[in-house]
């Protein structure tokens, strides 16, 4: 966990002095993320919550199962995510103000951001315990994917699932009605 938490705060910082000094790369960066998002803004808000629901689920599960690869995607998923939403908040905290950007991310990223480093911990440790079994270290690994695969279908699934409800129906009210509804 805490190498997981370590990579993400070590790349968003650099994303975050990207995102404020940087606007060539800042522009490339956020008009991929529109890119990726635009696509949800013409659903219901039960089809934006469930979109966000699946693309968040989905990611976290791949990246916890794909750890088995020594850990290795989760730890360049969790550098990249801290890399994009660092330049993301930089980039809108010097345009809208951070109020904007905490209103914009709290509500629903305290719990999902959580969620996510903690699928992204237990892939880098199902990676790190299959290299221990391949080096005869005694790891079982059965065990080890059952345990991974509890906390997830336990805590993270359905707190992703509390995480995508927060951002559709908190989030995005908050910061239509403190900021574009003037």
């Amino acid at each position: 966990m805490l190498a997981a938490i370590a990579i993400f705060l070590a790349f968003y910082i650099l994303g975050y002095l990207f995102g404020t000094l940087s606007p060539g790369v800042t522009g490339s960066v956020m008009s991929g993320f529109k890119d990726e998002v635009s696509p949800m803004k013409d659903l219901s808000p039960i089809g934006l919550m469930l979109g966000i629901f699946e693309n968040n689920a989905l990611k976290t599960f791949l990246v916890m199962v794909l750890g088995l690869g020594f850990g290795i995607v989760p730890a360049i998923f969790t550098l990249a995510n801290g890399l994009i939403l660092g330049i993301v908040t930089g980039s809108t905290a010097s345009k809208c103000g951070l109020l904007y950007v905490a209103v914009g991310t709290l509500p629903h990223g305290i719990v999902e951001l959580p969620m996510v480093l903690i699928s992204a911990a237990i892939g880098m440790k199902l990676g790190t315990d299959l290299l221990l079994a391949l080096l005869r270290r005694k790891v079982n690994m059965i065990e080890e994917l059952k345990e991974g695969l509890l906390i997830y279908f336990c805590w993270i699934f359905p707190l992703l699932f509390l995480a995508a409800i927060l951002e559709t129906f908190v989030t995005g009210p908050l910061l239509y009605y403190l900021f574009m509804a003037r």
